[in-house]
């Protein structure tokens, strides 16, 4: 199995995902669209992560690449049905590779939050294993105001509708940080700015409280992680088998 991530910041990387797929024997290419990476050719690939990033998903004029990476996401889904994951940043490109509808929302949702699958969640393959209520880690201002046509909602929070959909048959997005691990906070915060935008956002006890909520869902979120990831990769095993008959 070989993976593609699409990633748009260092510091928003592929987490505990990396882990996940080396200990899988999963290859896997990172493509650096921030740092001036080419879209990859999606041809040798048996899926596609796409990751957050602290961009806004419609912000082309300081991301001229956004154009380009919905179209290669469009790509993966519609033309390739290539088993695909968007993760916050990319679960928002996801939508609007398919034609949801982006809105900024009302309160910026950040620290762990509780997220609720509803019956369809409960259902969908991709969150065989999980509880209804989950911990979910979150840092976004953005949200899928419109599910993408054909799409359907999994997931919701107290702040925010669209928390998990499946965009296609082989195709989710979760708002979520599932790729969160034990480095996480350290590294969000150690870029420019963030400290001080977490700080305006939740005091100025911000480190300290987000580090803490983290810590001690650490265990669960990584848990569930990993049973999300098995999930993904079985889906993405199953149509690479079947394409090779």
């Amino acid at each position: 199995m070989r993976f593609a991530v699409l990633q748009h910041a260092e510091f928003e990387h592929a987490g505990i995902l990396r882990d996940f797929m080396r200990a899988d024997g999963i290859e896997f290419d990172v493509a650096a669209l921030d740092e001036g990476d080419n879209v990859p050719a999606l041809g040798p690939y048996d899926a596609l992560i796409i990751l957050g990033g602290p961009m806004g998903p419609l912000d082309y004029n300081n991301h001229p690449w956004l154009p380009d990476e919905t179209a290669l996401i469009r790509e993966a889904v519609i033309e390739r049905a290539l088993p695909t994951l968007g993760i916050c940043l990319g679960h928002q490109l996801l939508a609007q590779a398919l034609g949801g509808r982006l809105a900024p929302l009302e309160n910026t949702e950040v620290g762990v939050v509780d997220v609720i699958l509803n019956e369809a969640g409960m259902r969908d393959p991709l969150f065989a294993g999980w509880q209804r209520t989950a911990p979910s880690l979150q840092w976004h201002e953005w949200q899928v105001k419109d599910l993408p046509p054909g799409a359907v909602l999994l997931a919701s929070s107290a702040r925010c509708a669209n928390q998990a959909m499946r965009a296609a048959p082989r195709a989710w997005g979760m708002q979520f940080h599932i790729e969160a691990y034990d480095g996480i906070v350290g590294e969000w915060l150690a870029s420019p700015g963030n400290e001080e935008e977490l700080q305006r956002l939740i005091g100025p006890d911000a480190r300290a409280a987000f580090a803490s909520q983290a810590t001690q869902n650490m265990a669960r979120l990584n848990r569930d992680a990993r049973r999300l990831f098995d999930n993904f990769t079985a889906l993405a095993r199953l149509q690479a088998e079947a394409l090779e008959t």
